[in-house]
């Protein structure tokens, strides 16, 4: 048990290369990477006690360089969008990128899943190695005010939790909406679609959006909806009841509220009753988005040859709100100068 470094991913030329972590206990391994923070391998055992890469990724740098859906990729210094990329700060307007239509998406043009981080190995008091992603956020990045430090630390459990901590500090008041964009599917990343996997999200509310990505500002909750995972569902099921919310999209694109308020709130369960894989989440951030794959076409080849195709994969982002910046009632993503931003997300892997 413990973190070593496994080699390189590089480019096709084999002129730029991105060194490549692994954390391993007796029972399954996490491989990530120092560009983008990406979680480019994770290997969980099934039923059969056979190992399998559940994480959509890539062979090689290039095609994470320019992938437009940062598969388990860090993403910030906002996840999800900002409404016409504008925002009020201490009374004043900030304008950011607008890299989606009219709207800020995943940080900007070159959000931080499109950059080198620098990678280091520690031990918390407990004797618990991580791993730990470090960058400088400049002032003035995408248009966001403030010298923001990040720092990003993965660490797995004898117990098969990945537990990743988003820590950062500013010296100007700022938004900080960090996560990393997972993107699994249980059945390994060969499988052809995740409609077939079963899932809980402990959220009564959730937030609609227009067909842009963009919430009305409404919270409704999902009771007669086709969005009600209260109860164990099958995601293939769901989706094919008739709804105003998820026809636009052509599946789940949507942000629920987490009903939990503990300081470690339970967020989602995914299963695959064919694998017996399990997929808990856990976070302290007040929400989670989840999206399946609605938009990919299989124009994308990944890992193993695999073309990436309509609702191959299941995403989950724990986070603020998107566009929680324009709705004062929802929990707020604001970070004071010199105040530390703290949260942490923790994926546990066990059998059916």
């Amino acid at each position: 048990m413990g973190i070593f470094m496994n080699g390189y991913l590089e480019s096709r030329d084999k002129k730029r290369k991105a060194p490549l972590f692994t954390l391993s206990n007796e029972t399954m391994s996490v491989t990530i990477c120092s560009y983008g923070g990406y979680i480019t391998s994770l290997l969980v055992p099934d039923r059969g006690r056979t190992s399998g890469d559940i994480a959509l990724g890539f062979d090689c740098l290039d095609d994470y360089e320019t992938c437009t859906f940062a598969p388990c990729g860090i993403v910030g210094r906002y996840a999800n969008r900002i409404r016409n990329g504008r925002f009020s700060l201490d009374g004043r307007d900030v304008q950011v990128t607008q890299n989606d239509g009219i709207h800020h998406l995943h940080g900007g043009k070159k959000g931080f899943h499109r950059y080198m981080w620098n990678p280091s190995v520690h031990k918390y008091g407990s004797g618990t190695e991580y791993l730990q992603l470090e960058r400088l956020s400049p002032d003035g990045e995408e248009g966001f005010p403030g010298n923001l430090s990040v720092c990003v630390r993965f660490s797995l459990s004898r117990r098969n939790e990945l537990s990743i901590r988003f820590l950062a500090v500013s010296d100007r008041d700022t938004v900080c909406n960090l996560s990393n964009h997972m993107a699994v599917n249980l059945n390994t990343c060969r499988g052809t679609t995740c409609l077939d996997h079963r899932l809980t999200i402990y959220g009564r509310t959730f937030s609609p959006a227009s067909p842009d990505g963009i919430p009305t500002g409404e919270v409704l909750p999902v009771e007669h909806t086709n969005l009600d995972f209260r109860e164990e569902r099958l995601l293939g099921a769901q989706l094919l009841l008739p709804s105003r919310h998820t026809e636009p999209f052509g599946g789940l694109d949507h942000n629920w509220f987490l009903e939990d308020k503990s300081p470690m709130r339970r967020c989602l369960t995914l299963s695959h009753p064919g694998s017996g894989r399990v997929m808990e989440c856990l976070t302290t951030m007040p929400c989670v988005h989840v999206y399946t794959s609605n938009s990919l076409t299989g124009s994308e080849t990944g890992k193993y040859g695999t073309p990436y195709n309509r609702q191959c994969a299941f995403f989950t982002e724990t986070q603020y709100a998107p566009d929680s910046v324009s709705h004062p009632g929802w929990a707020q993503p604001f970070l004071k100068a010199g105040r530390q931003y703290d949260h942490t997300t923790v994926y546990r892997f066990s059998l059916l």
